[in-house]
């Protein structure tokens, strides 16, 4: 168990790394999940964006500031509620998030052109079970 351990941690690690070098100069993780959760829910407020990448209110302040500057998603009253302020993706957070993704999956395609389809159904089935007997 502890050299599966350790090689979980590695591979982990070095995507990650990974994946930061490929979003280079244009955006950070960070910046990149909460894209993306904006784009899978539509507006959202910054309270449901931390709660659901488990980090401080004050984290995801941060990044959404950032994005703002950048000009990738905007803040805008709650149309039921004006006292809340939610965030909305603007055309250009559109396209950028589609570029990484597109970035993502490249890298993932590369990552994985070594194994055939039936070690690729193999390893989703393991993490599918591992992930199933998880939630127990």
């Amino acid at each position: 168990m502890y050299e599966l351990e350790g090689l979980f941690r590695s591979v982990f690690r070095m995507m990650k790394s990974d994946i930061r070098t490929i979003f280079g100069e244009f955006i950070s993780n960070g910046e990149f999940r909460v894209l993306q959760l904006i784009s899978e829910n539509g507006a959202l407020k910054s309270s449901e964006i931390s709660k659901r990448m488990e980090v401080s209110a004050s984290h995801i302040t941060s990044i959404t500031d950032t994005l703002v500057e950048k000009g990738y998603i905007t803040r805008r009253r709650s149309n039921e509620d004006r006292r809340v302020v939610e965030l909305a993706l603007t055309p250009q957070g559109e396209e950028m998030l589609s570029q990484c993704e597109e970035k993502k999956t490249q890298y993932f395609q590369e990552l994985f052109v070594k194994f055939d389809k039936e070690e690729i159904n193999h390893l989703i089935e393991l993490f599918e079970k591992l992930l199933a007997s998880n939630r127990k």
